[in-house]
């Protein structure tokens, strides 16, 4: 309803001021009037929706108001056109007092309050006696002058133009002290002010000190303290025409300042937050985007009975005089608190930027080292389910070694004694079951050794892999030329997965393929490679690489390694991993 009747009244009262025959400049001032009027209540709603608990949307809006008031000084009627005359000083008293209000919504300064007052006193004083026995009134802006068609005043009590006149000039000092002391009080205000406050402040103190100026040049003219040519009058003139228009539009554009300066720190701030910074970092990243130095953040520790500060010295968060506190909430419990210069509590999306960010931080620190510790505790599993079957593999070995091998090579001797002393045939028959034993014995100790090889405990990896190899269907090298010993865990992983990757080279290489191991140490890790130059598989269409694929990341992992595999339709498969360093450990 207020936007409705706001355009209404704009567009209504500048075509009024503009089709007005009585003004030196009716279309210029038409138009200043609707742009005034249409600034002033739109960013008095702008206000209210983004700051609903500020008075300050109000005061503009009231501001836009008398401006619509004051259009009404193009009416041919005396009556109206006195009305619009009269809601002039009305007009300039609100928007100084916007000005002063700003942004908080209330004047609190004493000095602010005492112009304000002054201002006021000098209406009630000089300007509306003068309005009352002058029989022709007009607005005081420039393009507001009558020229010889103006209405009369039809508030007029006695027509005295000398007692209006000397109204007019001896109070002229008065308007010289009050916007002499307004220019220095807002200048003061935006030397003294901190750079969050003062950057809030510029969009409106920019065009008030624009609309101060010449109004005190003026009023200095009519006291002949100061003496100006035509042109440089008319030159005055305009800038307190535009310093009066674009007014409005500061209160507008320190809203609009606010968000893209909030858009622009929440940039800057997730991006420096990929680095995962510290608590000193971490506040200065808070502090560089929201332009506020001496930013501070505390810290919630020992479940909210105390609070720290980036340095990890113990806070109160209770704000100082100047200064505030806001409270970073995770599911209504305080987290942190961000203790800020008060000046950006009229910029909370700035603060609301900061808490986010700051909450984004200590929630991807949170889930960092629930992720580290989920990453530890699934290696330790991993290790542990490894050893444990390393382990069963060994204790399978010795059973083997000391239960079913050595019966066999018992049982192997009596079938040679009975063969020498049985007749012929028998003799035959029981050296065919010597015969079957000693297979049946090479295949236990090969199961054995593949379970977990001896050769592997004492000689390390390369002789194992060397024995793999002259074991293996497949032609195999092994070029290992400085590797030394490991750990147990690190050279049961390295050979076992070598292992794998040979028994895939002889399932899936195909015929006469041949393959090449190669183990090395760089930068710290133990790196190994089995390469074949057999007929390959397209990895994007194969479906997995079933358990050994699997088995071998394990292994790999355990240790805090990794595999992968490269392949392609003729030209073989590459399996590499690493392990890392620091799994590593000298054997003597």
């Amino acid at each position: 309803m207020l936007a409705v009747c706001g355009v209404v009244l704009a567009v209504g009262g500048g075509l009024l001021v503009a089709t007005s025959n009585h003004l030196v400049d009716p279309a210029a001032y038409g138009i200043q009037l609707t742009l005034m009027t249409l600034g002033a209540v739109g960013a008095g709603l702008a206000w209210l929706i983004r700051r609903p608990g500020n008075r300050l949307g109000w005061i503009l809006v009231a501001y836009g108001g008398a401006s619509a008031v004051a259009t009404l000084q193009g009416a041919s009627s005396p009556l109206l056109h006195s009305i619009g005359v009269l809601a002039d000083p009305v007009f300039f008293l609100l928007g100084y007092y916007a000005v002063f209000a700003f942004p908080t919504g209330h004047v609190r300064g004493r000095w602010e309050q005492g112009l304000l007052a002054a201002m006021a006193g000098y209406f009630l004083v000089a300007f509306y006696p003068w309005f009352f026995f002058s029989p022709v009134v007009s607005g005081g802006a420039p393009l507001a002058g009558c020229n010889t068609a103006c209405p009369t005043n039809a508030l007029m009590i006695a027509d005295r133009p000398t007692i209006a006149a000397s109204f007019g000039t001896n109070l002229s000092y008065a308007v010289i002290a009050i916007m002499a002391m307004t220019l220095a009080c807002l200048t003061y205000r935006l030397a003294i002010a901190t750079r969050p406050r003062r950057r809030a402040l510029v969009p409106v103190y920019i065009p008030a000190l624009a609309l101060s100026i010449p109004v005190l040049v003026f009023h200095g003219v009519i006291a002949d303290l100061v003496s100006l040519s035509p042109d440089t009058g008319s030159t005055v003139g305009w800038f307190l025409t535009v310093g009066r228009t674009v007014l409005p539009y500061g209160f507008l554009l320190a809203l609009v300042q606010t968000t893209f300066f909030a858009a622009a720190a929440l940039k800057v701030i997730v991006a420096r937050l990929s680095e995962s910074p510290s608590a000193p970092k971490l506040r200065t990243i808070l502090a560089d985007a929201l332009d506020e130095p001496a930013l501070e953040i505390a810290f919630q520790v020992d479940h909210g009975a105390a609070f720290v500060d980036s340095s990890r010295n113990v806070i109160d968060p209770t704000p100082v005089i100047g200064r505030t506190s806001t409270p970073v909430r995770r599911n209504a419990e305080t987290v942190a608190v961000i203790m800020h210069d008060e000046a950006l509590n009229t910029d909370p999306e700035l603060v609301e930027v900061a808490g986010h960010a700051l909450l984004l931080a200590l929630e991807n620190d949170r889930l960092a080292n629930e992720l580290q510790l989920t990453n530890a505790e699934l290696r330790r599993t991993r290790a542990r389910i490894v050893a444990a079957g390393d382990s069963e593999r060994r204790k399978i070995e010795r059973d083997l070694h000391d239960g079913a091998q050595q019966h066999l090579v018992a049982l192997r001797v009596r079938v040679g004694l009975a063969g020498e002393l049985a007749d012929p045939s028998a003799a035959r028959r029981l050296a065919d079951v010597g015969a079957e034993l000693e297979e049946i014995l090479d295949e236990l100790r090969d199961l054995a050794q593949g379970l977990y090889p001896p050769a592997l405990r004492m000689f390390g990896l390369k002789e194992a892999l060397r024995n793999v190899a002259r074991r293996s269907a497949t032609a195999t090298t092994i070029k290992a030329p400085s590797i030394g010993r490991y750990s147990e865990a690190v050279e049961a992983a390295v050979y076992f997965c070598c292992v794998e990757s040979l028994q895939n080279v002889g399932k899936h290489a195909g015929p006469g393929a041949r393959a090449i191991v190669r183990i090395w140490e760089r930068d710290e890790q133990l790196w190994f490679e089995v390469e074949d130059d057999g007929i390959g598989c397209d990895l994007g269409a194969a479906d997995g690489f079933g358990t050994g694929h699997t088995n071998m990341t394990d292994r790999a992992a355990a240790v805090g390694g990794t595999i992968a595999v490269d392949s392609a339709p003729g030209r073989g498969t590459t399996v590499r991993g690493c392990v890392p360093a620091a799994q590593l450990s000298s054997v003597t």
